[in-house]
């Protein structure tokens, strides 16, 4: 009997998590070996394309996740839909991306991501689907740092990187100081009261030392050669008789057309804006239903 709860109990979670997503006619399934590994990734294209190359942004699902359940988590392909770009999901290894901080199963067992992620996104443009001119990424928690490694050793990839609920970590800055790679675009999406990944740094429960994400903008402001002029704005949003504050801070005289931005969500926490947790037996800090996180995060690529 015992056995038959905790079957039934994982079937849930799996349920829940979407990992049992069904493929949409204008999705598919693709795979690459790497590492004698077989690396997967869900490509959608939006329904009205014509088949000419368009924008392409690769999502980065966080730890525990999939890239089913990025689909659900964000609803990424829905927006794809709208506004006319693909959006590709790949699969972490043991639902895990190898960030450098040395945690995950993925940094355990030595997997080349990099070397992944990149092979993934030349392929998509190689097929004739991609303008090269606009890809972007985005990662949350876990791949949020994996995007931030990403834009770090592999800048000239992307026109803009966005991380959600991560910042820089030791690793990657040590990474970038020794590459002194070209500037690239960058956003952080942050809560300032995530109990996961702390605003101010220090270490993540799941291993290593990060930056604050102050000086995360700061750093990623430096190596962009960005002036000090800022933009700033605060938007209200009304939820359950209490206002959210959320700024925005953009930074745009920057080095090579690049620009760095700050999106501070005030008093929210580790998960992605507008979603339901799906690993409800993870505290991730205040969550709130008025945000619309993908929407947030294509806002800044498509003003780059």
């Amino acid at each position: 009997m015992k056995i038959f709860y905790i079957i039934v109990i994982s079937s849930l979670i799996v349920s829940c998590m979407g990992l049992n997503r069904k493929l949409l006619p204008n999705e598919k399934l693709d795979s690459i070996e790497i590492q004698n590994h077989k690396r997967t990734y869900i490509v959608h294209y939006p329904k009205k394309w014509d088949g000419s190359p368009i924008s392409l942004l690769v999502a980065l699902h966080g730890r525990f996740g999939s890239g089913s359940t990025m689909i659900k988590q964000t609803k990424l392909d829905l927006l794809a839909d709208l506004k006319g770009f693909i959006v590709v999901f790949p699969d972490g290894y043991k639902r895990s991306w190898a960030d450098g901080r040395g945690n995950t199963p993925a940094d355990e067992n030595q997997i080349n991501d990099i070397v992944f992620i990149e092979s993934m996104v030349k392929r998509l443009i190689a097929e004739g689907s991609v303008n090269p001119k606009q890809v972007f990424l985005v990662g949350h928690s876990n791949g949020g740092f994996m995007a931030q490694r990403l834009a770090a050793e592999k800048p000239d990839l992307w026109k803009g990187v966005v991380s959600v609920a991560a910042q820089i970590s030791v690793f990657t800055l040590k990474r970038k100081l020794a590459l002194k790679s070209n500037p690239v675009s960058i956003g952080i999406i942050a809560g300032t009261d995530d109990p996961l990944v702390p605003y101010s740094g220090g270490y993540v429960r799941d291993g290593g030392e990060i930056l604050s994400v102050e000086d995360s903008i700061q750093r990623w402001k430096e190596w962009n050669s960005c002036n000090n002029s800022v933009a700033k704005k605060t938007q209200v949003f009304k939820e359950d008789l209490a206002d959210i504050h959320i700024d925005f801070y953009r930074y745009e005289s920057c080095a090579e057309n690049t620009k760095v931005g700050l999106i501070q969500l005030n008093g929210l926490g580790h998960s992605w804006p507008g979603e339901t947790p799906m690993i409800p037996f993870i505290d991730q800090g205040k969550t709130t239903k008025v945000l619309d996180g993908s929407k947030l995060v294509w806002d800044f690529m498509e003003s780059l």
